[in-house]
């Protein structure tokens, strides 16, 4: 009973693994590819994004947390995230020659991640590991939808009439933007407050 257990309770850690293996495969698909290998790519995005919250439930449900997923988990969703974008701003629209995103929000949500991430390595150097926050997560949870709604960009919504998948999912990422400040914001609170609270 007790291997079985601590099996269990490795299984987020595992999970997580298999996020971190599944984002060179999908950026593989990605690069000069054919419609099936888009489809193919969302594929491997939704699996790796379903690990994402399997994770977690499995972590919550059989007391599973640990130091290193608060540490490796934040970090395979940044990876995952950042690989998906990069790549849907080097795809091209086959009418208007845009870009599937537009560039500015890439770097926006890219230079969030830097911050955040050196702000967890101040944090981990004087002994702390920052899980992430409730707008974090809801964060990660519209950028990853919006991600697959971009990826398949030009299928159209049947009770929307000319509305495509991209266009929502463009919206999506722009409130998912609103959040990423946000937590930038709690995390820049937690991390450095109470060192200018020590100072004064």
């Amino acid at each position: 009973m007790d291997i079985s257990l601590n099996t269990v309770r490795e299984i987020p850690n595992y999970l997580t693994y298999l996020r971190l293996i599944l984002i060179p495969l999908f950026v593989w698909l990605m690069i000069e590819p054919s419609r099936s290998m888009v489809y193919w790519a969302t594929a491997v995005f939704v699996i790796a994004a379903a690990t994402d919250y399997l994770d977690g439930f499995v972590a919550r449900k059989f007391g599973a947390v640990s130091e290193a997923g608060k540490l490796l988990d934040p970090l395979a969703d940044k990876l995952l995230v950042m690989s998906a974008l990069v790549m849907l701003v080097a795809q091209r629209s086959d009418l208007y020659g845009e870009p599937w995103v537009p560039g500015w929000m890439v770097v926006v949500i890219l230079g969030r991640e830097i911050w955040v991430t050196g702000l967890r390595a101040v944090a981990a150097a004087g002994g702390t590991i920052i899980a992430a926050g409730s707008a974090g997560k809801f964060k990660s949870f519209l950028q990853m939808l919006a991600i697959m709604l971009l990826l398949l960009h030009d299928l159209r919504f049947p009770f929307l009439g000319t509305v495509t998948c991209q266009i929502v999912g463009l919206y999506m990422l722009l409130i998912s933007i609103v959040f990423s400040v946000w937590g930038a914001m709690e995390y820049t609170t937690l991390v450095l407050q109470p060192k200018n609270q020590a100072g004064s």
